[in-house]
């Protein structure tokens, strides 16, 4: 495969010509051949390798290219696309942190620093509170020459590490010329910075500006099939370039289901800046309270639409008139209270995957993927 490679010049060429220090799509965490820990990506996308591919090749360095693969992604045109190799993490053609201050982003928060469950700022309706869920996230595409746009959400899980669905990292319906670019943390309204509202007094009470934090790289489950219609494995992970802080307050991450406690209750919340009634997303985040449905009945019902529900790594709810996730809301978290070390916690249940359209139809409820049964899948994928 490398020697083919190598004998093809245009190829080379094309290779130096499209590296480039931007966000891009990674196919999870591998080892080389020399043992070291890295990341499974396009080949166009490490220096390192491309060096080696380019020099004066001898026949260690041949085996250690031939060596160096990870698989194949049969979905792209280009043999540059196609051929993935397992690139040592720090010669990834990655964005650079400043390297000062950095949060590992292989380690995840302890139940007492993750999903604290309190909003004393509450504006009622279905709006949230200023400071509810301050883990949720806005994912932001560039879309064009200086043109972005938000067009998924997520939940921030440690420092470093966004968990959203894999759709929105790849998915028939997203332009190919759109990039992941940025995630945004600490929102609230998206017309307001800094976010502020009014008390009872009529005295102005603001919280801190939101963080835009760039893109390293997103890896989607590799089970994940975009054409498929049942959209199974649909999770991914979103690695941040820098590490965010999370000891302030207004950004903490939630906590994942990394123990087989059960829930305080039932009733689970979605939140986001998804479509509304009236079929424009909301300036302002959202939230919505949902029940979980009989996983057999939800499956009978999806089956009449040519869709399979695996129970064990899909779940659904909702199913009310008019309340449901919604576009824009894929990938933010499912949303469930666990008693952990003491306290009330928000656990990540489940993330957004599809429901119905249009959303919010009686006896339809949302399909979610299970984060529990992906828990192993997640901590291989979280790097330093």
């Amino acid at each position: 495969m490398f020697a083919a490679v190598v004998r093809n010049i245009y190829l080379l060429l094309s290779l130096c010509a499209t590296a480039k220090a931007a966000s891009f799509l990674a196919y999870g965490t591998c080892i080389n051949p020399h043992q070291v820990k890295g990341i499974c990506v396009q080949i166009r996308e490490c220096n390192y390798l491309i060096n080696v591919l380019t020099s004066n090749l001898t026949e260690e360095s041949r085996t250690f290219l031939t060596n160096s693969q990870c698989g194949r992604d049969t979905s792209k045109h280009f043999a540059e696309e196609k051929i993935l190799v397992c690139c040592p993490e720090e010669f990834s053609n990655r964005r650079r942190t400043n390297g000062t201050g950095q949060t590992p982003g292989n380690l995840l928060p302890e139940p007492g620093k993750c999903g604290k469950a309190w909003s004393n700022k509450i504006i009622g309706g279905n709006k949230t509170g200023i400071n509810e869920f301050p883990w949720m996230a806005l994912i932001q595409y560039k879309t064009g020459p200086d043109e972005f746009g938000f067009h998924c959400g997520g939940s921030l899980i440690n420092a470093r590490y966004v968990l959203t669905a894999a759709h929105c990292l790849k998915h028939p319906s997203l332009p190919p010329r759109w990039e992941l670019y940025a995630v945004r943390l600490g929102e609230w309204d998206l017309v307001q910075d800094p976010d502020c509202i009014f008390d009872s007094h009529g005295l102005k009470d603001c919280v801190e500006p939101y963080m835009d934090i760039l893109i390293d790289y997103g890896i989607a489950h590799p089970g994940y099939i975009p054409e498929s219609n049942d959209q199974f494995n649909d999770i991914a992970l979103i690695r941040l370039v820098d590490s965010v802080p999370t000891t302030s307050g207004y950004i903490i991450p939630i906590c994942l289901p990394l123990t087989n406690k059960p829930r305080t209750s039932n009733v689970m919340q979605v939140a986001g800046w998804g479509a509304t009634e009236s079929g424009l997303s909301s300036k302002v985040k959202l939230k919505i309270t949902i029940n979980e449905w009989n996983i057999k009945q939800c499956q009978n019902l999806y089956r009449e639409y040519g869709k399979a529900i695996n129970s064990h790594y899909q779940l659904c709810a909702g199913g009310e008139k008019g309340v449901d996730a919604c576009s824009g809301d894929s990938g933010g978290p499912l949303m469930a209270m666990q008693r952990l070390n003491g306290r009330n916690r928000y656990v990540a249940i489940g993330i957004v995957s599809y429901g119905p359209t249009p959303c919010g139809l009686k006896g339809y409820p949302g399909v979610y993927t299970r984060v529990d049964s992906y828990m192993d899948w997640i901590i291989d994928n979280l790097l330093p």
